[in-house]
C-alpha cells in the first residue's frame, strides 16, 4: 500500500505532529492541574512509608557497605558468607542509628525541657512584675472593664474567647495526634522497608537495568547509569556533608555561647544546627526564635549572639562548608538561593534540603550536554571566552568595511 505521506516529508511531518501533540497534551495538563497536582499528593502520601524507607537506606547505606567489607576482611576471609555478612552489617547499621536516636533524646530532651521551663517561668515573672500595663492592654480589648475603682472581668468577652481558643486546641490536638500517628507508623514502615533494601540492593538494582536495557538502547541505558551513579555521589556526599556540618557548627555554637555565658546554650544550639541543614538561609531561620527568646531574657545578650550568629554564618559558609562538601554543589549563591526558594515553596523543609543537590545535577546535566554541542562545533567550552562573544569568534574572519 503506497504511503499517503511522501519520504521526504516524513520526517518533518513527524516532527510537526509531536510539536501538536505535546501541545495538546500541555493544554490538558495546565486545565486540570489542581487536580493532577491533588492526585500526585495522594500517591506521594500512600507510598510516603516507602520513601522513608528509601531514605533510611540511603543514609545508612554507607556503614552497611564499611561494616561488610570489614566482615569479609576479619570474618568471612578464608570462607565467604555475603547473607551472613550483610545481615550482620544490617543490624550494626539499625543499632547505629537506633544509639544516636536514644543518646539525642536520652541526653539533650531532658535539658531542652528545662530550658523551656525556665523561659515560661521568666514569662510568668515578667507578667507579674508588668501587671499594670498588662492590666492596661486587657482594658483596651475589653477583656477588663472598670467599675468604680475596680477592675471587673469582662465575663461575655473572655468566655467567647476561651469557647474560641478551646474549640481551636481541641481541633489542633486532633491534628497534632493524628500526625504523630502518622509519623510513628511511616517510620515502622519505612524502617521495614529499608532494611529488605539494604539486604536485597544488588538484586534491586540489577532488576533496574534489566529493565532499562529492555526498554532502551544499550548506549542509552549507559548514560542513565553513569548519571544515576553521579546523582548517587552529590547526594550522598551533599546530605552527609550537611549533617557533619551541621553537627560541627551545632558543637561550636553551644561552646562559644558558654564561653560568652550567653543564656539557654543547649536549646538556642539545638535549632542553630538543626536549621543550619537548610542552605544558605538556615543560620538565619534559627536566628530568629533564638533572639526572640533572649530578648525575654537579656537584651544584651540578644545582641551579642545576633553578633556571633553572623560571624559563625561566614565561618561556615566560606570555611567549614566549603571543607567538608568539597565539590559536591559547585552553584552559585544566585542559583541556591532560587533552589532553595522553589524547593521550599513546592514541598516545605524536605524541598529546602534537597532543592541544592538537585539543582546542582541539573547543572551538571546541562553542562555536560552543552559542552558536548559545543565541542561537535569546534568551539571552547570555558565560560570565560564567551564575554566577549561574538567579537572574539570572529577575529579569524576578514572584516567588512562599513558603509558611510
Amino acid at each position: 500500500m503506497k504511503s499517503l505521506i511522501p519520504q521526504d516529508m516524513r520526517g518533518k511531518t513527524l516532527s510537526n505532529l509531536f510539536v501538536v501533540c505535546a501541545g495538546v497534551v500541555l493544554t490538558i495538563t495546565l486545565m486540570h492541574l489542581g487536580q493532577l497536582w491533588g492526585a500526585l499528593m495522594k500517591l506521594i502520601h500512600a507510598i510516603m512509608p516507602f520513601l522513608v524507607g528509601f531514605v533510611i537506606a540511603f543514609l545508612l547505606l554507607p556503614i552497611v557497605n564499611r561494616m561488610e567489607a570489614l566482615f569479609n576482611k576479619l570474618l568471612f576471609k578464608r570462607k565467604p558468607h555475603p547473607k551472613l555478612g550483610r545481615v550482620l552489617s544490617t543490624i550494626i547499621a539499625y543499632i547505629v542509628l537506633l544509639a544516636l536516636l536514644s543518646g539525642f533524646f536520652a541526653i539533650l530532651v531532658p535539658q531542652l525541657i528545662t530550658s523551656v521551663k525556665s523561659i515560661l517561668s521568666y514569662i510568668a515573672s515578667f507578667i507579674s512584675s508588668n501587671r499594670e500595663t498588662i492590666n492596661q492592654l486587657l482594658v483596651k480589648y475589653e477583656f477588663l472593664s472598670i467599675e468604680g475603682e475596680k477592675l471587673v472581668i469582662a465575663w461575655e468577652n473572655v468566655v467567647s474567647q476561651l469557647m474560641n481558643y478551646t474549640s481551636l486546641l481541641v481541633d489542633n490536638l486532633m491534628a497534632i495526634s493524628s500526625s504523630i500517628y502518622t509519623i510513628v507508623f511511616q517510620l515502622f514502615v519505612g524502617m521495614i522497608a529499608a532494611f529488605y533494601l539494604l539486604m536485597e540492593k544488588e538484586k534491586y538494582c540489577a532488576q533496574v537495568k534489566k529493565l532499562c536495557y529492555s526498554l532502551l538502547k544499550p548506549g542509552t541505558c549507559e548514560l542513565l547509569i553513569y548519571w544515576t551513579r553521579r546523582a548517587h555521589r552529590i547526594f550522598a556526599g551533599f546530605i552527609s556533608g550537611k549533617i557533619l556540618d551541621s553537627l560541627i557548627i551545632g558543637i561550636i555554637c553551644y561552646v562559644c555561647m558558654l564561653l560568652f555565658r550567653i543564656e539557654y546554650p543547649l536549646l538556642i544550639s539545638v535549632v542553630v544546627g538543626i536549621t543550619n541543614i537548610i542552605p544558605f538561609f538556615g543560620p538565619f531561620i534559627g536566628a530568629v526564635p533564638s533572639v526572640l527568646i533572649l530578648l525575654l531574657v537579656n537584651p544584651l545578650s540578644a545582641l551579642w549572639f545576633l553578633v556571633f550568629i553572623v560571624i559563625l554564618q561566614q565561618l561556615d559558609g566560606n570555611l567549614i562548608g566549603p571543607f567538608i562538601l568539597g565539590d559536591y554543589v559547585g552553584l552559585t549563591p544566585f542559583w541556591i538561593m532560587l533552589s532553595i526558594m522553589l524547593g521550599g515553596g513546592l514541598f516545605g523543609f524536605t524541598g529546602m534540603l534537597l532543592s541544592v543537590p538537585l539543582c546542582a545535577l541539573l547543572y551538571a546535566i546541562i553542562r555536560a550536554v552543552m559542552e558536548a554541542r559545543l565541542r561537535k562545533r569546534n568551539l571552547p567550552t570555558e565560560s570565560d571566552f564567551y564575554i566577549h562573544a561574538p567579537e572574539n569568534l570572529q577575529e579569524d574572519k576578514p572584516r567588512e568595511t562599513p558603509d558611510i
